[in-house]
């Protein structure tokens, strides 16, 4: 049985960022911030630092631990440390290949484990990145097998549903993208998981390229409106603050 870990991904914004693409287009942007702006501080209880955590979890487990949860736990920690907490990227690199590396050791004693799946591509990605090769089709494409294989084991497996949906989006043609089929993922991944913040702002984000702004009004309000029953998280603080910077900037717009 696969742990529940909570959905703290901030995205796959490393695709789109490696590619060198936009999420919002230049058919809408006229008054709108660019999406690199520093957003409005909005006053959020953040939980205790990934970092902390994953200390803890050092601390409590063996390191060579051969527990699934822990070693999941882990690497769900050094993926949301290395896209969120290090600035540098040797650090970030690091942090992507521990994280993928623990995924990796799951995956050889569990195969069918839906979010060791997940994990390992969303860590390989951040590595891949880092060194500059996440455009390649081969890189690509063992993203989209493991992507497509945690699907196959759980298809309302949110966070794989929003890496689908992104890698879609945010690919040329010749890579395997695919628009229309990258809405039909981001849509899913936010009714599999309706509080999956991430999901929800790239969702927006896609409406408002496609200039669908009632949608994108619609998918922000959601996500700024929603009360927080615990401690947000640095990424889930950061992501209602773009949404709530988003929400501000389409006012002007009918």
């Amino acid at each position: 049985m696969e742990p529940a870990l909570p959905v703290r991904r901030c995205g796959i914004r490393l695709f789109a960022h490696s590619l060198g693409l936009m999420l919002i287009g230049l058919l809408l942007l006229k008054g709108i911030p660019a999406l690199g702006a520093e957003p409005p501080s909005l006053p959020i209880q953040v939980s205790e630092s990934p970092l902390i955590q994953l200390q803890k979890l050092q601390a409590q487990h063996n390191l060579d631990s051969s527990d699934p949860t822990t070693l999941l736990q882990m690497s769900d920690l050094y993926f949301e440390i290395g896209e969120d907490i290090y600035q540098e990227e040797d650090q970030k690199r690091q942090a992507f290949e521990n994280g993928s590396r623990l995924a990796k050791q799951v995956l050889d004693m569990e195969e069918n484990n839906a979010e060791a799946h997940f994990l390992y591509a969303a860590n390989l990605g951040g590595a891949a990145q880092i060194s500059g090769v996440i455009a390649s089709a081969l890189t690509v494409n063992t993203l989209k097998t493991h992507a497509q294989r945690a699907l196959e084991l759980n298809p309302n497996h949110a966070p794989a549903l929003h890496m689908m949906g992104m890698l879609l989006e945010e690919l040329p043609w010749f890579l395997g993208g695919d628009p229309k089929m990258a809405l039909t993922y981001l849509v899913r991944a936010t009714k599999a998981k309706p509080d999956y913040t991430r999901a929800r702002l790239d969702l927006a984000k896609a409406y408002i390229k496609r200039q669908n702004l009632p949608a994108a009004r619609e998918e922000l309000l959601l996500i700024v409106r929603k009360p927080s029953g615990s401690p947000a998280s640095l990424s889930r603080q950061r992501n209602l603050q773009e949404a709530q910077m988003l929400l501000d900037s389409l006012q002007a717009y009918p």
